[in-house]
Parts: structure tokens; C-alpha cells; sequence
């Protein structure tokens, strides 16, 4: 007879349907996977209250609709429309020959570069998005995300400082990077063996897309591997506050993300004064 894959229990010699799991392991697992049962019940699940990816979508949806509603390609917008819309460049973030205009790093995290571009981004964050709010508070998954948003304009800005450049998606491999060391470093109060398939999937994830942005022209890598490398960062530092104490885990996790932002604002400053003198 076969042995239960979690516990080595014998199962009956019939055991259809139990994924290779006994009763008692199946019920535990099913506990287990219930909103809110990650992390000793510090963090509450996506489906407990509004979704902050749910949000997020609708931000970048909104901001879409409202191009296309007043006259921009709903397909290939052009390169002024992209700048009228927040786009990231650096002769306008930084100044160069304007007013410098900082706020590029993250309202071009909200523009998309057309219908296909969009469809693709808010489906990947739909999925990373819900596994990110199960694991983390909404107040600091928000933050999460928009920092690693930051963190791949600030990448964008270092690599090719004149592009302009539009897209979650280095706010999207951010929240993936956030996954992937929370996953490999939190002593996370659920199965092992799930939390090894989650982190398979999210390496294949970044892995593919980072293969695929290189071969692909017209794809910011750049801005990719800015996000996946703050969102690493991030959920190494916070994962192990997950299973600490409920109230001191969330301010140590507010006082990383203050640093992070205190951190993202320096290499900003520096990257300004580059292009400034250069």
C-alpha cells in the first residue's frame, strides 16, 4: 500500500481522489490553505476584505481607459502621448533641460504602452498579486509593490536614462521577488513541499520573462531586474518578522520599508546628479 506523502501514514489499499495525502493530513492541509492561515493568523487573506491587486488593476485599467478616451493609441501610443501621460525619461525626471519632474519613477508605473501590453501585465499581477496579499498585510504589500515599481524605474533611469518607459512590470517582478525569498527564507506554517512548488513556479516565472525581455526588442530588462532585485531585498529582510511577535512584526516591517524608500530616494539623488554632470 501506498504511504501518505506528508506524514507516511498507510493509506487503504482505495484511496481515489486523496492526492496521495491520508485523512487526517488532508483536513490539516485544507485548514491550512483557509483565509487568513498563514503566519499564525498575523495577516489576513485577500478574499477577507477589498484587494489591494484588485485596486492596483483598477488603477492602471482606469489610467488606460482614460488615454484611449482622449485620443492615444489604444494600441501603439505614441511617444508625446507617453510623455503627456507620465511616461519615464530622464531628461524630464531629472531636469535635463526642464523642470525636473520626480514623479515620473511611479505615475510610469501606471501607463501602459498599448491594449496587449496591459492584458499581459494585469494578468501576471492578478496571479502574483492574490498569493502576495495571503502572505502579507494590504498596508504592506501596497508598499511593497510601489517600492519595487521605484526600484525599476530608478533601474531604467541607470541603463538607458533617454528611453522612455512605461509598465508595471517592474513593480510586477517586484512583488514575484518579494514571493520568492519570503517563500525560501519565512518559516512559513505551511506545507514544505507547497511552499517548494510555489517557489519553483516563481523562479520559472522570472526566469522565462527575463530570458524573454532580453531576445525581445522594445522590452525594458532593465526595469525587470531593478523590481525582482528591490523585491528580493524586501522579502528577505521582512520575511522573518512573519512568525515573530504580531506586535512588533508589522512596525519592524514598516521601519524596513521606510529604509528601503530612504535607500530608493539616495540612489535616485545620485542618478540625477550623473545625468546632471554628465
Amino acid at each position: 500500500m501506498a504511504d501518505c506523502t506528508r506524514c507516511g501514514r498507510k493509506l487503504p489499499a482505495i484511496s481515489f481522489g486523496s492526492g496521495g495525502l491520508c485523512a487526517n493530513c488532508r483536513q490539516t492541509e485544507k485548514d491550512e490553505l483557509q483565509p487568513g492561515g498563514h503566519a499564525s493568523q498575523l495577516i489576513s487573506s485577500w478574499r477577507s476584505g477589498p484587494s489591494v491587486t484588485m485596486a492596483i488593476m483598477g488603477l492602471n485599467i482606469a489610467v488606460y481607459a482614460a488615454m484611449v478616451l482622449n485620443g492615444v493609441s489604444a494600441i501603439n501610443p505614441a511617444y508625446q502621448d507617453s510623455i503627456k501621460w507620465g511616461a519615464l525619461t530622464g531628461d524630464f525626471t531629472f531636469g535635463i533641460g526642464h523642470n525636473a519632474q520626480p514623479w515620473r519613477v511611479l505615475t510610469s508605473v501606471f501607463e501602459h504602452g498599448g491594449f496587449f501590453h496591459i492584458l499581459i501585465n494585469m494578468w501576471c499581477l492578478w496571479n502574483l498579486g492574490r498569493m502576495a496579499e495571503q502572505v502579507y498585510d494590504k498596508g504592506t504589500y501596497l508598499a511593497a509593490y510601489l517600492l519595487c515599481g521605484v526600484g525599476g524605474s530608478l533601474a531604467c533611469l541607470w541603463w538607458s536614462p533617454m528611453a522612455a518607459t512605461v509598465g508595471a512590470s517592474g513593480a510586477i517582478f517586484g512583488v514575484a521577488g518579494l514571493l520568492i525569498t519570503t517563500f525560501w527564507l519565512g518559516q512559513l506554517p505551511i506545507p514544505r513541499e507547497r511552499t517548494n512548488a510555489m517557489l519553483q513556479s516563481l523562479l520559472g516565472f522570472a526566469g522565462f520573462n527575463l530570458f524573454f525581455g532580453a531576445a525581445m526588442p522594445g522590452i525594458s530588462n532593465s526595469a525587470h531586474i531593478g523590481g525582482l532585485f528591490t523585491g528580493l531585498i524586501l522579502g528577505g529582510l521582512m520575511a522573518p518578522s512573519l512568525t515573530s511577535d504580531p506586535r512588533k512584526s508589522k512596525g519592524m516591517r514598516w521601519l524596513i520599508l521606510a529604509g528601503a524608500a530612504a535607500a530608493l530616494v539616495f540612489v535616485f539623488h545620485f542618478l540625477k546628479t550623473q545625468a546632471l554632470n554628465s
